[in-house]
């Protein structure tokens, strides 16, 4: 059934490239955050929409598949009160096609808690977004900060599949971006704890940054790129009885990239180290450490995107990265299965259609294989006989619309 599937999915891709042309920027998820002075004193209206269709089939060893059949629509009023500073109010709806009621909690399952309420129709939240320019380098933002891709985290340790169905971000962000370096440290709050709750208060931290060795668009760039991401599980009320916990990935290593702008825009080399730390030693994950090496090459034709990888962790846990790439299955409950170690070969292609005002049109095909899977049923002493030796493969197929026009309502309103 998986290779009837994936020679479906196959002939889809080519029709779909041959159709509506050879493309890939990665701007369906991303924003630009810089403050146009110009806009002082203007209001305008973002209608911020994403509508997606992602099938995800898999042998069922590491992660189930599913599809996600949907859209996001964040409609935002924007106003630009001085030439440094714009806010931004709307509210975030996300409607998942065949479902009619959503949980009220955080939508990235990490809290012990889950709500008793529900909503029906929409999973539905205020969206609301202040950002100070002090400096043209330097941004401050508060509330609704600028998530997801738009951290450029890699894929193994934060999923791209969460600009879809992950609550919008919210806490501070502080960005700075030079001619020397681009940093981009974050803390997301997602769960609020009032006096004698019975949960704990959740908060997200992480950080990226690139220091460039030669000037960016030098035909032969070279950067140090460093990430971080974690979860704390914290306060301090007595009603509950959970322990404090912390865990993070972390990661560090060497990028080149030659420019050529011509159809073969660029040809890019990564290698990267990582590792993944539970500090307390209080997670409900069978690993406290574990290591991973991470080497990957990107080619962009023209507007289309050809990434390879080779991935190889041990005892590894990511907290927000594709589930193929973590050393735990999800199939079994409390994961019962683990793979000490594990080898994993990606192949991407990825593009897009940019058309006016704000609309773009995408599409993306990967595979993952592991070539020898040995896996481990857990047992409280260790690790007892193997259960199953074998080979794995995953793929993915999405195609995606953002319609993201932003129209004046009013160009000087004081």
């Amino acid at each position: 059934m998986l290779k009837l599937t994936l020679k479906y999915y196959i002939t889809l891709f080519l029709l779909a490239w041959i159709s509506i042309g050879i493309l890939a920027q990665e701007t369906l998820y991303t924003d630009d955050y810089r403050i146009n002075p110009e806009n002082n004193g203007s209001l305008f209206l973002s209608i911020d929409n994403i509508s997606f269709f992602r099938n995800v089939e898999t042998d069922g060893d590491i992660f189930d598949g599913y599809t996600l059949p949907g859209f996001r629509f964040t409609p935002r009023v924007i106003l630009h009160p001085a030439s440094m500073l714009k806010l931004e109010a709307g509210l975030s709806l996300l409607k998942f096609w065949g479902a009619e009621k959503y949980p009220c909690y955080a939508y990235r399952d990490i809290s012990e808690w889950k709500a008793g309420n529900y909503q029906y129709g929409f999973h539905l939240l205020p969206f609301f977004r202040a950002r100070i320019q002090p400096i043209k380098q330097i941004n401050i933002v508060l509330g609704n900060i600028y998530g997801g891709s738009n951290h450029e985290i890699i894929e193994p340790l934060y999923n791209p599949e969460l600009n879809l169905t992950a609550d919008p971000e919210s806490g501070v962000q502080f960005l700075y971006q030079s001619k020397v370096a681009k940093v981009d440290i974050w803390a997301n709050w997602e769960n609020f704890i009032f006096k004698n709750d019975t949960h704990q208060e959740v908060m997200i931290f992480g950080g990226s940054a690139a220091l460039n060795i030669t000037p960016e668009n030098s035909i032969f760039h070279i950067s140090l790129p460093a990430q971080f991401i974690g979860i704390h599980h914290g306060g301090e009320l007595k009603e509950t009885q959970e322990k404090l916990t912390t865990m993070y990935n972390a990661t560090a290593g060497l990028k080149f990239q030659f420019n050529t702008n011509r159809l073969l825009r660029n040809i890019s080399f990564q290698s990267m180290g990582i590792s993944y730390r539970c500090i307390d030693n209080h997670s409900k994950f069978p690993f406290s450490d574990g290591w991973a090496l991470y080497t990957n090459f990107t080619a962009q034709l023209w507007r289309t995107k050809i990434k390879a990888g080779w991935w190889r962790s041990r005892e590894f846990i990511n907290l927000f990265g594709n589930p193929v790439f973590q050393n735990t299955s999800l199939t079994l409950p409390e994961f019962d299965r683990v793979f000490p170690k594990i080898d994993v070969f990606n192949l991407g292609f990825s593009y897009e259609q940019p058309f006016e005002n704000g609309i773009y049109l995408g599409s993306d095909l990967d595979f993952y294989h592991n070539p020898k899977l040995k896996g481990y049923d857990l047992a409280t002493t260790g690790y007892s006989s193997p259960s199953k030796i074998s080979k794995s493969f995953n793929c993915s197929f999405g195609v995606y619309l953002r319609i993201n026009p932003s129209i004046i309502l009013k160009k000087k309103l004081f």
